[in-house]
């Protein structure tokens, strides 16, 4: 489960630049968070908004990217980093699914590793629910 949500903050957290317009929001409440082929989504509470780009890469460092935001609010994010001493390259678009909902397509290739495809679909299902932490 830390893994998508690793993933998430990592090709989200790339497009930190290209959200100057704060546009691009995940609102207070529980979402639930899938990466494609995961049988059982992770769920997430935010205690406060976000735009998407206030969260951050985490593990990600040394990044030399561009990211260029359309009219119709589809992002494309292309990077090169390092990330525990190997390089990372990431090309990927996030978008619009629905209210209240992301999708996040990248193709993610670690140095000496095959390239592999990532989906994550984030939405908002509601307020956090009681004994939920915000993280």
């Amino acid at each position: 489960m830390h893994r998508t949500a690793f993933w998430l903050a990592a090709v989200i957290g790339l497009a930190a630049p290209a959200f100057a317009g704060d546009t691009m929001m995940l609102r207070a409440g529980e979402w639930t968070v899938a990466r494609d082929g995961q049988n059982e989504p992770m769920k997430i509470c935010y205690g406060a908004d976000h735009t998407l780009g206030q969260l951050a890469g985490a593990g990600l460092d040394e990044c030399v990217q561009s990211s260029a935001a359309s009219p119709d609010n589809v992002l494309t994010i292309d990077a090169i980093c390092q990330m525990a001493h190997r390089r990372v390259i990431v090309h990927g678009t996030i978008r619009a699914a629905g209210a209240d909902a992301w999708r996040a397509d990248s193709r993610i290739t670690f140095e000496g590793a095959q390239p592999v495809s990532l989906g994550i679909t984030a939405r908002r299902v509601g307020p956090c629910q009681p004994g939920d932490t915000p993280g």
